[in-house]
């Protein structure tokens, strides 16, 4: 049985979207069961709460950093319309500020970039387990 998960990975670098894309490929292909996944991108943290909805978004990647908002007002944004989604916070910045507004905010995980193949194999693993539960 297969499994289909819709990943939004939100950062203005591109490049950053790009090396999260690979590393969350690999991670799946390591991973011991099927697993289909669709990757929808943004640059921005405009309209994230209304592009979860239409492509049907399972797991977001959010950046602190972005042009003209917080990534910590979209996941609050989020929480709002989506409670139970999961969403993990990035960031070049590993300070216990960022860290504790991010848990504080209602994400679900942290990963520091440059990224960590282990801490994104978490964050799969801690979303898998989540939808076990459901």
């Amino acid at each position: 049985m297969s499994i289909t998960i819709n990943i939004l990975l939100v950062d203005d670098v591109e490049y950053s979207r790009e090396l999260l894309r690979a590393a969350l490929l690999v991670c799946i292909r390591e991973y011991k069961k099927e697993i289909d996944v669709n990757f929808f991108h943004s640059s921005t943290g405009e309209s994230i709460p209304e592009k979860i909805i239409l492509h049907n978004v399972n797991l977001v990647y959010l950046d602190i950093e972005l042009p003209h908002t917080s990534g910590l007002e979209v996941l609050k944004q989020i929480r709002k319309k989506h409670p139970d989604l999961m969403v993990v916070m990035v960031s070049g910045e590993s300070s216990a500020q960022n860290v504790t507004s991010a848990i504080k905010s209602g994400a679900n995980g942290f990963i520091v970039k440059p990224f960590n193949s282990g801490r994104i194999l978490d964050t799969l693993q801690n979303y898998l387990k989540k939808e076990k539960e459901l």
